[in-house]
């Protein structure tokens, strides 16, 4: 009688035990889905109105604009019942390095200036300031050279050590193989530095390239901007290392014969002579001018921290950029869907954790809200934070990033019902599987897109928002992102562009992601 009743007492209270379980269960996902409802539509609609109008001028890091949001982010926050963890503060300040160049040219000795600041675009100018120095400026014909003793060398005659070369653009003719790929050949950028590369490993000091003015216009029109605009760096505390100090400018070709010392007249006969050879060496003495400006900058994050319970001391960290890129040319870039739709979805899943605290829901493990600064100019908020965090980074379990989901890309014109997943099998499989779960279950019209989800990916991406940050410390990430738009970093990137109802879903998924995340039992686990 004995043997017999104990399987029946242990099945009972095994019954028992795995019933309570799929109750608590169901009982949690009905907790998730009753507070989806707080995710609105229209309140991202009101957010986003006051941080992408024109009163916020573009939120330029470190500028007035930039400053409001952060005040208008923190006082939401305080106004949701957050902590403030820095030090009983919402921000998180810090200082960067904007670094630009304030003058560049190259005089004769006689003090004529034969190329001045606004006549060239430096793409890499020399790290320590010059002042009259003096250095040798050499012809390097068109800075090719094929491998072995007998193949043509633009340098076989010519000695470029400690020496600024100028490099044509292009190849001799006939020699179209002497640059290895097509992309290289037709790309200014690619081809500039295929050949700095061998002006380098011959000693070269630096590079001025010249090329046809048509060719000089493109690549202003398109990158000139960023090699003008000025540089941000978070300020070092180690001691600079020193690196070679080597400058690379493009020019225009007209400007080849007073770098050399020539007159134009004089330069057509010197010139069809070493064409001809390629033995002639032309070379002239010349002062280098070149000095950069570094001003120091103040910024901050906006952070909002919700302690969790049993296991507070883990930590899901939910992240948005709010600066953008502020005024250009007396345009406001607004930066509605760039980014203040993931700001501002910030704010809804902030809203929606807190009022599940309220009612005594709190989550098991803590959040960090945080909205960084300086995305735009290099990933710096997010950056200053993984290297300054407020919270261990060995406690973080995942890092979700919002960043552009507000519109559709021209892949997806007139269906909003997609987001890219970026980074989601990177570092967890458990990560990937809930994420795709919380879709199945809590946005079933969502399409999950994986197009972008690859390290390799020639847009990259993957180390193009701020989850990267987290990712390069071995935290789990995702990166929700709708892919870019006519739109993108335009003046035109506006409010009333903005696809609240994508906004609303989009989020929604986050949070169903995140209450997993922060209510599970185990820790999600790195591959």
């Amino acid at each position: 009688m004995f043997k017999n009743t104990i399987p029946k007492i242990v099945f009972s209270v095994l019954l028992l035990i795995f019933s309570s379980a799929v109750v608590q269960a169901q009982q949690k996902d009905s907790l998730l889905a009753n507070y989806l409802k707080y995710i609105d539509e229209v309140d991202m609609k009101k957010h986003l109105s006051i941080l992408a109008s024109d009163e916020y001028e573009g939120r330029n890091t470190g500028e007035k604009g930039q400053k409001m949001a952060a005040k208008y982010l923190a006082n939401r926050f305080k106004e949701l019942g957050l902590t403030a963890p820095v030090n009983g503060s919402y921000l998180q300040k810090f200082e960067l390095d904007k670094t630009s160049l304030a003058d560049f040219k190259i005089e004769t000795l006689t003090g004529k200036i034969e190329l001045s600041q606004n006549e060239i675009i430096v793409v890499n100018p020399f790290q320590e300031d010059k002042s009259n120095e003096e250095y040798n400026i050499i012809f390097a014909g068109y800075g090719v050279e094929e491998e072995g003793d007998n193949g043509y060398s633009s340098y076989k005659s010519i000695n470029v050590k400690d020496k600024i070369a100028v490099i044509i653009m292009g190849t001799p003719k006939g020699k179209e193989s002497l640059i290895p790929n097509e992309d290289t050949r037709k790309s200014v950028y690619l081809q500039m530095n295929f050949k700095k590369k061998l002006a380098e490993k011959k000693g070269a000091k630096g590079v001025i390239f010249v090329t046809q003015k048509a060719e000089y216009t493109l690549f202003d029109n398109m990158y000139g901007h960023y090699f003008k605009d000025p540089k941000w760096s978070i300020p070092s505390k180690e001691k600079k290392q020193n690196k070679p100090d080597f400058v690379m400018a493009l020019s225009t070709i007209n400007k080849l014969p007073n770098l050399l010392g020539y007159t134009d007249k004089k330069w057509k006969k010197v010139f069809k002579k070493w064409n001809k050879k390629n033995k002639t060496v032309l070379e002239t003495k010349a002062k280098v001018v070149s000095t950069m400006k570094i001003e120091k900058v103040e910024t901050e994050n906006v952070l909002g921290y919700l302690e969790g319970t049993d296991k507070k001391d883990e930590l899901v960290v939910l992240t948005a950029h709010y600066d953008h890129i502020g005024i250009i040319d007396g345009k406001i870039y607004n930066g509605a869907d760039d980014d203040g739709s993931g700001t501002t979805a910030i704010l809804e899943l902030a809203e929606a954790f807190a009022i599940a605290k309220k009612e005594g829901n709190t989550p098991r493990r803590s959040i960090l809200f945080m909205l960084v600064t300086g995305e735009e100019k290099g990933l710096l908020g997010s950056s200053y934070y993984s290297e300054n965090p407020v919270f261990p980074l060995k406690n973080t379990v995942s890092n979700l990033n919002i960043d552009m989901i507000g519109r559709m890309d021209k892949d997806h014109e007139g269906d909003p019902n997609y987001i890219y997943i970026i980074g989601s099998t990177m570092l967890s499989t458990e990560l990937h599987n809930l994420s795709e779960s919380a879709a199945k279950n809590y946005a079933p019209n969502v399409k999950l897109d994986y197009t972008y989800n690859d390290k390799d990916d020639p847009n990259r991406f993957y180390y193009r928002s701020d989850h990267y940050n987290f990712a390069k410390h071995d935290i789990p990430v995702i990166f929700y992102f709708n892919g870019v738009h006519a739109d993108y970093h335009k003046h035109t990137d506006t409010v009333d562009k903005i696809h609240f109802g994508k906004m609303q879903e989009i989020t929604r998924l986050v949070f169903a992601t995140a209450w997993q995340l922060v209510n599970r039992e185990e820790r999600i686990k790195n591959d």
